[in-house]
Formats: C-alpha cells, structure tokens, sequence
C-alpha cells in the first residue's frame, strides 16, 4: 500500500511539470532571497521548478533560495569567442560545424533561429568549462528508497582531455589526431568495491558527424577489454543508475540527435554550492534511517536561473535506452544545470543534476591558503563540480556522488578538481586502451 500511495504522488508530480513545461508562456515565481521552499509552500516555485525537482521537493527535499549571481566566462575563451566565433558555419540539417577554432561557436543565440536549439548544443558541446583538460577524484553511493546503501564506488580518477578548442597549454588550439578527436574521457580505474576493481572506461569523441564514439570498458575479472556500442552509452553500468550519455547532463555526439528549442525561462538550480569537499551537504546519511533523504542535498543555495529549455530526441540510434531527453542548459554557463529523461512510454524516468561550486578559490573563507590539498587556485571562475546526483525517479533509487571525496580530509584526497593544468595523467599519451588495461594493475 504504502509503494501505491508513493508511486501515485510521484505519477502526479510528474504529470503536474509535464504541464508546466508544455504551458503556452512561463511566469516567474514569486520566491526571494531568503525563502525556504519546501513540499507545504512549493506551489510558491511552481514555475521554476522542474518535474523532477517538484519530485524531490514533493518527497522531502528543501530549497534554500539565495540572489542569482552572474557567471562570467573565463578571460581566454571570452578573447576566443571574440576572436573566432564570426568563422563558424552550421551544415544545414545543424549536425555538423565547420571552422571551428575554440571559445563558444555561436555566442549569439537567436530564438528565431530554426537552429537554434543544435546552436545551444553545440556550445555546450564546447562549453567553458571544459577547454584543455579537467579532472577529480570521486566517490559514488547506491541509495535506495529506504536510505540504505547498496554499493559504494570510488575513483581517483575523472579526467578528460579536449583535442579541439584548447586555450592554456600547446599544442593548441588543437592536437593532431587521425582521425580528428573533439575530446577523450576516462572513468576510472575503480578502487571500489572489491570485485570491480580496476575498472574504468574510455569513451573518444570524433569530430566527423559520421564517426561513432569509441567507447571501451576493461573488465578486470574478465582480464580483457569490451567496446561499448554506440546505444549501448544509455545503458545503466556498473549497476548504477549512471549511463555515459548522462553524465554531466548531457555526453552524447551532439550529430545523432534531433534539438527542439521547447522554451526560455528560469529554474532554480545550484551555481554556487560552496559545499566543496564536504560529504555533510546530504540531508541524511545512508543508514537507512533518513529515506530518500540520502540522495537529497540540504543546506545549499539555489538560485533563480535562465536557461534555455532544449528537447533531444535520439534519431541516430536504435534500442535506445530514453526516447528522448529535456535539458536545461544555463545560458551563463552554456552547461546543463538539470537533464531530464524520458522512457519509451514517454513517462519521466531520471534525472541528472550537478551541484556547481562556481569560484576562484574552492576554500573560500579560509584565512590561509593553500590548504593541505588545495592544490590550485585561479585567476578565472571554474566549475567545480564537487557534488551531484543520477535518480531513477520511477524507482526511487539514487546515486550521490561527492568529488572530491567528502569522506577523507583533504590531505587525502588523491586528485581533486583541476582545470588545465599541466598533469602526467592527462596528456594524449594516457588516453589509449594499453593505458586503460595498465591503469588497473
């Protein structure tokens, strides 16, 4: 009785942003600086709240609500765009760019534009945030609707590496490769839980709109490496909710989909988390005591932010996991604040959604710096990414993740967040499948 009554409530919250999402204009809720927005006022939010965030409030979670705060490019990619944004061309069906050095494609967005809605893709294909290379360490729970974890994974390795668009370190603004390479991205080796160890994944981006991303997972129990088929990326992994086209809201070849502008408005949505490292951001610990308040962030700012609503539809694949995909793409940042996917049904099914710490300095507040740990600092704002969420939202059943870790001291961490910086691990020689088999050893 008690799975009925909450299956009903969930069926109904995602009925009722069904209909916000598709109403003929949006209207700003009336929320301020310093309201709480909870399941007993959250008709106050109606309208900046996504289905799967009324979801999470309808179910418990609450929402601190602090001023929008302006995101500002970081100063290389803004000269960049200045620079060569005029060259770029879109091939007529908006699946293909040509003349693209670095800095966003197509800064200025044209809601008239019929495509404009591959444009917002294409920018957040080569969003600001990621320019040369980027990577943390990491560490993911399996939360059911009980609070109780499941299964615990951890990594002292995200990384990814852009061949094209790069700003910081040479080669630049691109690293030769035959055939031409947009970025390549490594998860993993796994040092949880024991029988996975030593498992990661490589996933390469090609630049030609016919070529397929190469994907690979190394099986240490099998001793050998499975290539991943292009449909296969919606697919659950390591038996997580987490699929490769997921993450980070949006990690699919922008070619073999079909975009739909659905919309400009705001959502809530956390930039400036300011919860870096610290594993007490969850409302409750995964005890099982706490509910679906384990994989529910508390004590965070969430500002009203604009974006650009943009549906996507998987036209290139076939036995795709989602048939299609909403996201949220923050015009600041050009990234997805919150990505939305659809089963074939058409019912709502999960939700991806980051936790930015945009800033300078991660350790903000501190007197002295660096901290043990703290190993960089910027003259630029750079999305920190420390906390985020993967939901199967028909299932109640989530997966936190914290980057860096949240559960040691920061003298501990192995890799935390870094933006272009020059490291052994994140050079066009470490991104290859020996490397991937010699990483796991």
């Amino acid at each position: 009785m008690q799975l009925c009554c909450w299956m009903k409530t969930a069926c109904a919250v995602m009925v009722a942003g069904a209909v916000s999402l598709t109403a003929a204009g949006w209207v700003t809720a009336d929320v301020q600086p310093g309201d709480t927005i909870t399941k007993e006022n959250m008709d106050k939010a109606a309208d900046l709240l996504t289905p799967a965030m009324k979801w999470y409030v309808q179910n418990g979670m609450p929402m601190k609500i602090a001023p929008y705060k302006k995101i500002q490019w970081p100063r290389l990619y803004r000269e960049a765009t200045e620079k060569y944004a005029g060259q770029v061309r879109i091939s007529p069906d908006g699946r293909e760019i040509y003349n693209y050095v670095a800095g966003a494609p197509f800064p200025n967005i044209d809601t008239n534009d019929p495509l404009v809605a591959f444009k917002i893709m294409w920018n957040q294909e080569q969003k600001p945030a990621y320019t040369d290379n980027v990577g943390t360490e990491w560490i993911m729970r399996l939360v059911n609707s009980k609070g109780e974890m499941e299964r615990q994974y951890g990594s002292g390795f995200w990384r990814r590496m852009m061949w094209t668009g790069r700003l910081y370190a040479d080669p630049k603004p691109v690293v030769p490769h035959n055939p031409a390479m947009r970025y390549t991205e490594q998860f993993g080796p796994l040092f949880e839980p024991n029988d996975l160890k030593g498992a990661g994944t490589l996933s390469n981006r090609y630049m030609a709109m016919e070529s397929p991303d190469d994907s690979y997972i190394y099986l240490p129990e099998l001793r050998r490496v499975r290539r991943i088929s292009v449909s296969n990326r919606s697919d659950a992994f390591w038996g997580s909710d987490y699929d490769l086209d997921s993450l980070w809201g949006f990690n699919s070849k922008v070619s073999y989909w079909t975009f739909r502008l659905l919309g400009e408005k705001e959502v809530l949505a956390p930039m400036h988390s300011g919860k870096y490292g610290d594993h007490s951001i969850w409302c409750a610990p995964a005890d099982g005591k706490g509910g679906m308040r384990a994989f529910m962030p508390c004590d965070i700012p969430w500002e009203k932010r604009p974006v650009w609503v943009i549906e996507g539809l998987p036209t290139a694949y076939s036995q795709y996991a989602f048939s299609k995909r909403i996201m949220y793409i923050d015009k600041d940042t050009l990234a997805p604040a919150t990505m939305e996917a659809y089963d074939q049904g058409g019912e709502l099914w999960k939700v991806f959604f980051n936790l930015f710490n945009y800033t300078k300095k991660p350790y903000d507040g501190y007197p002295t710096r660096p901290l043990p740990g703290g190993k960089y600092d910027y003259e630029d704002e750079w999305a920190f990414d420390p906390h985020g969420m993967m939901a199967d939202l028909q299932t109640a059943h989530g997966c936190p993740w914290d980057a860096p870790s949240g559960l040691t001291k920061p003298s501990d961490w192995v890799n935390e967040w870094y933006f272009n910086e020059a490291v052994p691990i994140n050079t066009e020689q470490a991104f290859s499948i020996n490397y991937l088999i010699q990483s796991a050893r």
